[in-house]
């Protein structure tokens, strides 16, 4: 059961303090105010609820390819159907896959290159 969080709490920082509250959040993978919630609850003696995380580099990239190769299947499907029923399919449409999965496969090989992890 998801808890229902109904009171807010205002704080004032400095550009420096929130500077610094925001890689802190961030190198836990929390937003400020879910970071900043937790520290104050657990400094007032109680467990917080567990703060959802913010999604990785990782996990972003992940979800950008698997849109990218819906795209393509679907383009992919679309030119099966159409040869399936007689239609002629070109060349350059199975072409125009073929690049845009290199396309793909390049940007998933620089990620992941050690240049890319730095």
């Amino acid at each position: 059961m998801k808890t229902k969080r109904s009171s807010a709490l205002r704080v004032r920082l400095t550009d420096a303090e929130h500077a610094a509250i925001t890689v802190a959040a961030s190198s836990v993978g929390l937003g400020i105010c879910s970071f900043a919630r937790t520290v104050v609850v657990k400094a007032a003696g109680r467990n917080p609820a567990p703060a959802p995380r913010r999604p990785d580099e990782h996990a972003i990239a992940l979800a950008r390819w698997t849109g990218e190769l819906g795209k393509i299947g679907g383009i992919a499907n679309q030119l099966a159907r159409n040869h399936n029923v007689g239609f002629d399919v070109s060349g350059l449409d199975v072409e125009e896959v073929r690049n845009e999965l290199r396309k793909l496969r390049e940007i998933i090989l620089k990620f992941h290159a050690p240049d890319s992890l730095k």
